[in-house]
């Protein structure tokens, strides 16, 4: 997944293309390709790293043509290399493709396509539609419908764009993937992200799910996926800056990034199949050790506590911490399992590196596909959270929060700790959470708001139980990460043992009370602190900041949702950049 680009009009395709991928690079990605056709023939240039590695490579090219696709990918199935670059092809070198998304039945797809006698050249998923196409076109010579009949055998989300060298048109499609069309005059562009096609035209169509396109040069048709009916679109103006599209319309990644959380759900719940293979290996090993640094940290402590729940021994531990001093206690009876947004986390890398020294079975939890953590790790559960810009980590800890709870669910299921029933139960009730975030999300205003009238405060304190202390500890980094105040984060039930000296007027409390059996004595809690003239603001299902109702076991992955947002928006009312805090980086590669 990541940048689509599409051209077809009467400049240089190559040339084009370019600077449309250089203008999807704030996305974040590990490689770039462009395929035109030239003389009857796909031409490419494609190579891992940068865009602007492809430039010296088409300078030297001596070709003229008018039409092409181009990518920039971020990994999510096989590592980042020039194999795995987009655009692919089938064996005829007939059709290219590019994609973003995931297919998730592309195992058995390829399977079949290996045993009809069909060559791959990639690791990816999305190799497999070129060569499914290639099959159905062999049948009747007609490329729209081969295409539409290979959409409709994938699983899963897709934004295709595809190319035939016999052909002037492109084949566009969408399932849960942003596309765009751009209208020129006498010329037509396709980008997944509306800043590729901005400086070109600010003429669109928006492509719905299960529509596809016919676009040539002066002809932009749009059809059912199902019937195949023509679906007169609207032409929408965009009126858009280059750097607001970039940020999707929002004034920052964070906000943005904080708005695709739901999905983060949902893509987390992708690596289901690996989830499982992997609880089915920890079941056999006496103890887990659960290790990551900064903000995984505490999601490395709500599995800790989930497993507990389930009568599961575990230990969750800073990386920092761990290589130093509990490394010494790791045998080949211990399974580490690390977390890690970037998977180039020193400490975290070094304490798998600690880890494997001492025959432990080592997993990663991790974000980037191909990264240093996962080349070490003995098995991965990828989050799909995809690129994740502002420097403070949002969805990817929403991602991090779901693949645990999923893996200490499958865990706990296989060492009899839960039955059918339950485990069933809970799954569904995480595929149902992201419209609960989504709800949350429409409260922006009211959080905004808030965070107004707590703009000038400078001292806060962010208190939960059990589930949910990995919750407050999350809530207070945020909001000194972006807001520069002092936040502390504390078990409730350790306010009396210190903190409440320093509860007086002026200083804010942030109490996390999900409706559970120890929520009365959160509300003791609570009494303490307003005793001592603390504003108190309580986020539970009828508090101060409204969540919906949810099982206490997956309450942190709702219940931080408003504290993200209302970090943000204290960030920003004091006229701060949430994007980039003074003094951080986001991804720690020094000790």
């Amino acid at each position: 997944m990541c940048g689509i680009a599409g051209y077809v009009g009467k400049r240089n395709a190559m040339v084009v293309l370019y600077d449309m991928l250089k203008r999807l690079e704030y996305r974040g990605y590990d490689s770039a390709g462009i395929a035109v056709i030239a003389e009857n023939e796909i031409v490419f240039v494609k190579d891992r790293g940068k865009v602007s590695n492809l430039k010296k490579r088409i300078l030297n090219m001596k070709i003229s043509s008018n039409i092409g696709i181009a990518h920039t990918r971020w990994a999510t199935h096989g590592i980042p290399s020039s194999k795995n670059a987009h655009p692919h092809s089938d064996c005829s070198g007939e059709i290219t493709i590019v994609h973003n998304g995931i297919i998730e039945n592309y195992r058995e797809l390829k399977q079949e396509l290996i045993e009809r006698g069909h060559k791959f050249t990639s690791e990816t998923d999305t190799e497999v539609i070129p060569h499914l196409i290639e099959e159905l076109y062999k049948r009747n010579r007609d490329i729209e419908s081969a295409f539409v009949s290979a959409i409709k055998k994938l699983r899963g989300s897709f934004a295709i764009a595809v190319i035939n060298k016999h052909d002037d048109k492109i084949l566009i499609a969408r399932r849960e993937s942003p596309l765009i069309v751009g209208l020129g005059n006498g010329e037509n562009f396709i980008a997944s992200d509306m800043p590729a096609i901005l400086p070109n035209t600010k003429r669109i169509i928006i492509l719905n799910d299960f529509e596809y396109g016919i676009i040539s040069k002066d002809s932009v048709v749009i059809r059912d996926l199902t019937s195949q009916e023509i679906i007169e679109k609207e032409i929408q103006r965009i009126e858009l800056s280059l750097e607001e599209a970039e940020k999707g319309g929002y004034r920052h990644f964070m906000l943005k990034e904080i708005f695709e959380e739901p999905d983060a759900i949902r893509n987390a719940l992708r690596s289901i199949d690996d989830i499982k293979r992997i609880s089915e290996k920890l079941k056999r090993y006496e103890r887990i050790y659960f290790v990551a640094c900064g903000t995984a940290s505490y999601a490395a402590l709500y599995a800790k506590y989930l497993l507990e729940r389930f009568g599961i021994p575990s230990e969750a531990i800073i990386g920092s911490e761990f290589r130093y001093s509990t490394v010494n206690v790791i045998n080949d009876k211990c399974a580490v399992v690390l977390i890690s947004q970037s998977g180039e986390t020193v400490d975290t890398i070094a304490s798998a590196r600690e880890a494997k020294r001492r025959k432990a079975y080592v997993v990663s939890v991790v974000n980037v596909v191909g990264s240093s953590l996962t080349r070490i790790s003995d098995d991965t559960i990828y989050i799909f959270s995809g690129p994740e810009i502002a420097v403070a980590s949002t969805k990817a800890y929403i991602g991090q929060l779901t693949s645990l709870a999923l893996l200490c669910l499958n865990l706990a299921f296989n060492l009899r700790k839960i039955d059918d029933d339950y485990i069933n139960e809970m799954i569904h009730s995480i595929e149902k959470l992201p419209e609960k975030v989504e709800d949350v999300l429409k409260k922006r205003e009211e959080i905004e708001n808030l965070a107004k009238k707590l703009k000038d405060r400078r001292i806060f304190f962010y208190i939960g139980r059990r589930f949910n202390y990995p919750t407050a500890l999350e809530g207070a980094l945020k909001i000194k990460e972006i807001s520069y105040v002092h936040a502390e984060a504390y078990p409730a039930g350790e306010m009396k043992h210190g903190p409440l000296a320093l509860l007086e007027k002026g200083v804010t409390v942030i109490a996390i009370k999900p409706n559970d059996d120890i929520m009365e004595k959160m509300e003791s809690n609570i009494e303490e602190a307003r005793a001592r003239n603390a504003d108190v603001i309580v986020v539970s299902e009828d508090g101060d900041i409204r969540v919906p109702v949810v099982d206490p076991i997956l309450s942190p992955i709702l219940y931080i949702v408003p504290l993200h947002l209302l970090a943000y928006y204290i960030s920003t009312i004091k006229g701060l950049d949430p994007d980039k805090p003074r003094n951080l980086a986001k991804s720690v590669t020094v000790e």
